[in-house]
């Protein structure tokens, strides 16, 4: 009897045993399948991210496009707008070319007369410059502004010429002279061994020689304060109104 009891209880253990482990397999089961369904919610969500991502890194970038878009249309109207003054701007320089050209040959004759007729002090030199300009006006790679300059230019120094003094060495009738220049009022010639001197009478327009001892010693004194030689003094020095009132 004790024996069949325990056998009894042995069978059923076992067939109690048998749902419990089923049921187990089908706990975990689930729980398998509920992981991998989390798993795949987590990739669902990691995806959203990525695209909600790159949906706004996209729509920001087309907000920037539009905005350079924007910005890039403006700068070409500008463009645009600029491109007709400069054409208007082109036609305008022509026009003034045109006109500016006529003038500058007369600047040029100009100065070519008033070196002419003007004493005649540093004369190659000046001829010289205005035959440059003469030169200058027919070369077509300088362009009109530059050729207004230069212009310009040699009329100062000839303007220069009246507010200074100086004396250098030049010829006259193939010898050469000391000549001191003041301003633009006188002209005198000393020569090297200091016997001869004179000055440039304007009206008979050629030199005159001078006798008197004293004008000889303030032409020295005035040549040598021109090169600085000798300190600022007043000279009274031979001209042409003087020597026609005697």
């Amino acid at each position: 009897m004790k024996a069949v009891l325990i056998l009894f209880l042995c069978l059923q253990s076992l067939i109690l045993a048998n749902p419990i482990d089923q049921s187990m397999q089908v706990i975990e089961q689930t729980n398998k399948k509920l992981k991998e369904y989390q798993a795949q919610i987590n990739n669902v969500d990691e995806e959203r991210e990525v695209l909600l991502g790159e949906y706004k890194y996209t729509n920001a970038e087309l907000k920037n496009s539009r905005i350079y878009n924007n910005q890039l249309r403006g700068i070409i109207q500008s463009q645009k707008d600029e491109m007709i003054n400069i054409d208007e701007q082109l036609v305008q320089i022509e026009k003034t070319q045109k006109n500016i050209f006529p003038l500058m040959l007369q600047m040029v004759e100009s100065l070519k007369n008033l070196v002419k007729m003007d004493m005649p002090f540093l004369l190659e030199e000046r001829m010289a410059r205005v035959q440059r300009l003469e030169d200058a006006l027919t070369q077509a790679d300088i362009k009109t502004a530059e050729k207004y300059r230069i212009i310009l230019e040699a009329f100062k120094i000839e303007y220069d010429y009246a507010n200074s003094i100086e004396s250098y060495q030049d010829k006259i009738d193939d010898k050469t002279y000391t000549i001191l220049r003041l301003g633009r009022t006188a002209l005198y010639f000393q020569s090297l061994d200091l016997t001869q001197y004179g000055y440039w009478n304007k009206e008979l327009q050629q030199w005159v020689e001078i006798d008197d001892s004293t004008a000889k010693s303030n032409i020295r004194k005035a040549i040598k304060i021109a090169k600085k030689e000798q300190n600022v003094d007043f000279l009274e020095l031979p001209f042409l109104a003087k020597k026609e009132s005697k």
